[in-house]
């Protein structure tokens, strides 16, 4: 057991508790109701925690796991389909922010679900968005799940299967207890750490090694095919195009990305959370993913790819340090399970219980209804995680991309598109959440791309083709979205 290592892990754990405990009294004392405070944070974030919260939420362990793993088998290639998301924050706040804050604010919506439901006055959209968000973040929460374990597995010693328990139930009762305020705020605190030890791993490791030129001028003699293209990820312009959409401008239709939107306090700390997202996940990828390649070069056989950047770290870092570095994809996984913890207990109490079973429930049978949906979810995530997946990031593309195929058209035609109408929408979720889970089985990377490409693309036509051949919105949709009162508000908040 390195207690040198763990000991600053366990006792980052134990701040999150604290931090947990700490914003559970906003709960108690909120001044909004309890599923606005529980789920959204009274839509009060700043620009400094706005930028960091929906960057951890998305940098999770592939980032700092499955990414630098890929790159350790596939080369440079995969660090440039990492290069994809550093514009991530500008797609998601600037372009679905503003206009989803304002919506959200004026119909006093909770979740996306609540905005889908509104913009499309349909109960299967209700119901295809829980199955999307339901199916694919569930797997996406296996893989982050076993990503924590695995780092775990390689500090302690300890078996998957323990340090599974110990993680999972860490992250599990503080998103539970201290509500989408504690999660924005170790997202907050878990950012810094992520960047520090992303500039920390980079310091030490060109200290301690034959420097970046020497060990690529290895790597080349050894595996050439990892310092070109289309190289071991057989990155070609078409497959390059196809990660760029799902890493890039599609990942507005993350749920747990697109909620954040929802929760920024006002246009000035959108505008400023726009500006620190790209400078943050631009010193995230570097740190991290671009290392994976390097690490062949030093450690060529190693049995597991995911663990190639733990073992690194363990290697050339003082115990207490690598601690403290380790500590930085934990909390990338870790900030991201919380938020889709929320995201799946928000659609399952807000979108189904209280849309279809009870109207009516109390805010006192709501918040307690909350807490347990939120720890029923993780705890079964994490005992489906028991059995973990042999490649992380390969769970979390397939996740992504069922997410971006479900929700990316109705949610931005819905926003942008007067004749969006629910047929389209309907046709169009259904269609991008069908095509892409049989594609994706049966007939993987047509046309040279990746099945997102070609599923979103299918939702997307299917859309406007269906929306033009149906009726158009009622005028109490197109007022409620792009009436004179919303309009208003949305100068007054580009002014803010």
């Amino acid at each position: 057991m390195k207690w040198d290592v763990l000991i600053p892990i366990l006792l980052y754990l134990v701040v999150t508790f604290l931090i947990g405990g700490y914003f559970h009294k906003f709960l108690k004392q909120r001044k909004s109701s309890f599923q606005e405070e529980f789920f959204i944070g009274g839509r009060s974030l700043g620009p400094v925690v706005l930028a960091f919260t929906m960057l951890a939420s998305a940098a999770s362990a592939g980032t700092f796991i499955g990414s630098p793993g890929l790159a350790y088998q596939m080369g440079y290639s995969w660090v440039l389909v990492g290069l994809t998301q550093l514009a991530m924050g500008v797609y998601i706040l600037g372009i679905l922010g503003k206009k989803f804050a304002i919506v959200a604010r004026k119909l006093n919506s909770i979740t996306l679900i609540d905005i889908l439901k509104e913009r499309y006055q349909s109960h299967t959209i209700v119901i295809g968005s829980a199955l999307g968000i339901i199916i694919f973040i569930s797997a996406y929460m296996v893989a982050q799940f076993a990503g924590g374990a695995r780092i775990l597995e390689s500090i302690t010693g300890l078996p998957y299967q323990a340090g599974l328990l110990i993680f999972g139930l860490a992250v599990v009762i503080y998103t539970t207890y201290g509500g989408f305020r504690a999660v924005a705020m170790t997202d907050a605190i878990q950012g810094i750490v992520m960047m520090l030890g992303g500039i920390i791993l980079w310091v030490v490791f060109m200290i301690k090694t034959d420097g970046f030129a020497v060990l690529n001028e290895q790597l080349a003699n050894t595996h050439p095919e990892m310092m070109t293209l289309p190289g071991g990820a057989d990155l070609t312009p078409s497959m390059f195009f196809s990660y760029f959409l799902m890493f890039g401008i599609a990942a507005i239709g993350l749920p747990h990305a697109s909620v954040r939107g929802m929760t920024y306090k006002d246009s000035k700390s959108m505008h400023q959370g726009i500006i620190l997202s790209g400078i943050i996940m631009g010193v995230l990828t570097f740190g991290f993913v671009t290392i994976g390649p390097l690490v062949r070069v030093l450690y060529p056989n190693l049995e597991v790819a995911d663990l190639a950047l733990p073992f690194l770290i363990l290697d050339i870092m003082p115990g207490w340090v690598a601690g403290l570095i380790l500590a930085a994809p934990l909390a990338a996984i870790m900030s991201t399970v919380d938020s889709m913890l929320l995201v799946t207990s928000s659609t399952i109490v807000k979108d189904l219980y209280l849309n279809y079973i009870n109207p009516n429930a109390s805010d006192r049978k709501v918040s307690k209804i909350s807490y347990f949906t939120t720890l029923a979810i993780g705890i079964a995530v994490v005992l489906i995680s028991l059995t973990p997946p042999e490649y992380l990031q390969l769970i979390v593309l397939y996740a992504i991309g069922g997410l971006e195929a479900t929700f990316f058209a109705p949610i931005i035609l819905g926003l942008y598109w007067k004749r969006a109408s629910t047929w389209g929408a309907i046709v169009s979720m259904y269609s991008g959440l069908i095509s892409y889970l049989i594609i994706a089985q049966y007939f993987p990377n047509p046309f040279g791309m990746h099945t997102i490409a070609t599923a979103m693309g299918l939702s997307f036509l299917l859309m406007i083709i269906v929306s033009y051949l149906t009726p158009k919105p009622s005028e109490e949709i197109i007022q409620k979205f792009w009436g004179a009162e919303t309009v208003q508000l949305e100068e007054k908040r580009s002014i803010g």
